[in-house]
Parts: C-alpha cells; sequence; structure tokens
C-alpha cells in the first residue's frame, strides 16, 4: 500500500476505499509525504478532539512566517482567519464562541426552515425547466449561498458575490500557495468580504432587523464582544463553512443516493423522525473531511504511537466515519441506523456551531430533490477537487 497520500488520485476519487485498507493497518499512521500523523479511527478520533496537548492554534506562528509581498498580500486574510474560533483554544475560543453560540442558535436555525424550503423549490423549480446538467452548478453550490444569505440578511440583488467569494476564500483556507495567482485572490477576498459587509454593518447598526448580524452588533458592548476585525472573521467562518461544507455534503450525498437506488426509494418514502434519523446517516456516510489539522504541543502516547511536540496531527473524519468498529455494516446506508455516533461535526469544545442549520439544509434539499426527480440519475462521473482537507465535488452531471 505504501503510505498515505490524501492527494492520491484514489484518495479523491474513492477516498472511503482508500483509506479503508489503510484503516485495518492501524488507526493512526505516520505520513511521511504530508510529515503528519493520520488519525482513521473512531475511537481514537473522539479522543483526539478532548486531547489537550493537541492544539488548533496555528495562525500565530503562519503570520510569523510570513514577510515583504506575501505579508502584506494576506493581512487582512491573516486578520479573517485569526477571528476563527476553529484556530483558537480555550479561553480564546470560548471568547469567540460565545458571541455565534448566543446569536446563532437552534431556536433561530428553526425559524428559518420555510424559507430554507422555498429556497430549495425555488431552485427545483429551474432545475424542472431541463432535462439535465450539472447538480452542482444548479443546485449544491447555490444552495448554502442562498441560506446564509438569508441568515445574514444580505439583500437579494447583492447575493451573487457570496458563493465566488468562498471560491476565493477557499485558495487560502486550503493553503493552496502553489497557485501562480495565490497572493492576488488572498487580497481580494480579504478585500471583498469587508468591502460587502461593511455597509451591512453601518445598516443594521443603526436599524436592526431580524438576522444574524444585527444580533451580532447588539453584542459589541459586551464583555466578550468582539472587535470589528474578529466580528469580520466570525461572518467569514459562517460563510466560509456554512457554504464550502454543506455545499460538498450535499453533492456527495446525491451521488451515494443515486448509486443506490434500493435506499432511495425507501428514503423518498420517509417522514418525521425516521427522516431525521436517515438524514444523519448521510450525514455520517459522507462526511466531506479528511484532514482537520491539530499540532502536538507536548510529547505523549496515543494509541500505541509517540506523538512530538510540533508534529501535525490530521483529524480524518471520513474515515473514523467508515470503523467496523463502532458502525455495523459501515460502508451501507442504512436508513433507520440507531445509535449513529457519527463525528461529522466534530466533538468537544469544537463541536461545530452550524450543525442544526446543515441538519435542516440536508434534510430539506435531498428528500425534495429525489421526490421532485424519482427518475433521477448520474449522467457520467463525478468530478472531485483534489483538496487534502475535504471530499468536494467540482461537477455532479445528471440527467431527469
Amino acid at each position: 500500500m505504501g503510505e498515505i497520500n490524501l492527494l492520491d488520485p484514489l484518495a479523491i476519487n474513492d477516498p472511503h476505499d482508500y483509506f479503508r485498507q489503510f484503516r485495518d493497518g492501524g488507526p493512526i499512521q505516520w505520513s511521511d509525504r504530508h510529515r503528519a500523523w493520520i488519525v482513521m479511527g473512531h475511537p481514537e478520533l473522539k479522543a483526539v478532539f478532548r486531547n489537550p496537548r493537541l492544539s488548533t492554534e496555528r495562525m500565530s506562528g503562519f503570520r510569523e512566517r510570513l514577510s515583504g509581498s506575501r505579508a502584506e498580500a494576506l493581512s487582512m486574510a491573516i486578520d479573517l482567519l485569526d477571528g476563527w474560533m476553529l484556530f483558537h483554544e480555550p479561553p480564546e475560543h470560548t471568547r469567540l464562541r460565545g458571541p455565534l453560540a448566543r446569536s446563532f442558535t437552534p431556536r433561530s436555525v428553526n425559524a428559518l426552515e420555510v424559507r430554507v424550503q422555498q429556497i430549495v423549490d425555488g431552485l427545483l423549480d429551474k432545475m424542472a425547466a431541463t432535462s439535465g446538467g450539472d447538480l452542482v452548478e444548479l443546485l449544491t453550490h447555490p444552495l448554502p449561498a442562498a441560506v446564509i444569505a438569508e441568515l445574514f440578511g444580505v439583500p437579494l440583488d447583492e447575493r451573487d458575490w457570496l458563493a465566488n467569494w468562498s471560491d476565493k476564500f477557499g485558495v487560502v483556507v486550503f493553503g493552496a500557495v502553489g497557485r501562480d495567482d495565490y497572493d492576488e485572490v488572498a487580497r481580494e477576498a480579504g478585500a471583498e468580504l469587508e468591502g460587502r459587509l461593511q455597509p451591512l454593518f453601518d445598516r443594521y447598526r443603526s436599524e436592526p432587523e431580524d438576522n444574524l448580524l444585527s444580533l451580532l452588533l447588539a453584542e459589541e458592548n459586551e464583555l466578550d464582544g468582539l472587535t470589528q476585525i474578529e466580528l469580520l472573521g466570525a461572518c467569514s467562518l459562517l460563510l466560509f463553512a456554512g457554504h464550502d461544507t454543506t455545499a460538498s455534503l450535499l453533492g456527495s450525498a446525491s451521488v451515494a443516493l443515486c448509486r443506490n437506488p434500493d435506499v432511495r426509494s425507501v428514503f423518498i418514502t420517509l417522514e418525521g423522525e425516521e427522516l431525521d434519523t436517515a438524514t444523519e446517516e448521510l450525514l455520517r456516510f459522507e462526511a466531506p473531511a479528511k484532514a482537520m489539522m491539530r499540532t502536538v504541543v507536548e510529547d505523549h502516547e496515543d494509541s500505541g504511537v509517540e506523538m512530538r511536540a510540533g508534529q501535525s496531527v490530521f483529524l480524518n473524519i471520513l474515515a473514523a466515519n467508515r470503523d467496523g468498529r463502532v458502525f455495523d455494516l459501515p460502508d451501507e446506508i442504512v436508513l433507520d441506523r440507531d445509535p449513529n455516533p457519527h463525528l461529522t461535526f466534530g466533538f468537544g469544545h469544537h463541536f461545530c456551531l452550524g450543525a442544526a442549520l446543515a441538519r435542516l439544509e440536508t434534510k430539506a434539499t435531498l428528500s425534495s430533490l429525489f421526490r421532485r426527480f424519482p427518475n433521477l440519475q448520474l449522467d457520467g462521473n463525478p468530478m472531485w477537487r483534489p483538496t487534502i482537507s475535504d471530499r468536494s465535488p467540482k461537477s455532479i452531471p445528471m440527467k431527469w
């Protein structure tokens, strides 16, 4: 098998089979190529989320390594990422998460249910006017962008930029430093977000409305309120994670249902709690995350491997969610699987703040899509983005 290479064509096109073969050789393995430990086992990954000798903090070191024109080009983008609670540990993580957790609640997400369904139906209406096309372009890419824009209170005539901005910022987040235009794209992404959101900040400070931006701005004067740049950073996190990760999940899950017609025929009949349970199974089956990064801050042993301070650790949720030690029939979609202790949204104090919204979008989108188009099928092979961090479809040709 050789060593783990997250950019191996097999890891890109069929990651579940690829990581299964490696995971059978041990739940935690070293990759010389990535100079990192790859955690693929479920119990081991759950323990890693709680391990105080591993840290998500890395922005200060990244900033220190920058100089000259690159430092200037990345300045705003790095400031935004520094506001991501994902890259901090308590107490800073707690401070950054607090205002978001108080504003972005399951209750506020549930209030969006009718609007999310309207957005889904509108996109499906456009699909119905054709007989086929790219599902990424027609549905899975624009849908999360529209939902996040609704949550933020972005006016209808200003929403087209959001999905494109997410693609640009992904260049920074995923560290595609080998691109010739990396500095330019990073500069544009940072400046564009500030230019788009600042007018909305000014508007909702003076005239608050029923949206997330108004709630966050109302917290500015609290003891743990966010500074202006931290607020921009928090918004960039919600915009990027709320779009990119959800779009990846929706695309991969759609492909999985097309490839499992017997499962699909049952899925479209489900309602209520049965549909909720089935949605959790699809979240397990097609978790996008392949390499969430941690840094070892103290020498220690973990599951028989010696981790040294300064080493990197990649958390492979995609692989852990198929661990046969925890899940019976791990490579099958079991719609009534219960319990279902998947780690798609992380664990512990880094549990995904947007989990409720992702569940809502997944349930509404997939159930509506396959009921509306019962003959939906792949019209060629999906194309997958060659990234280390997640499994994300670039295009999904389909016909209906």
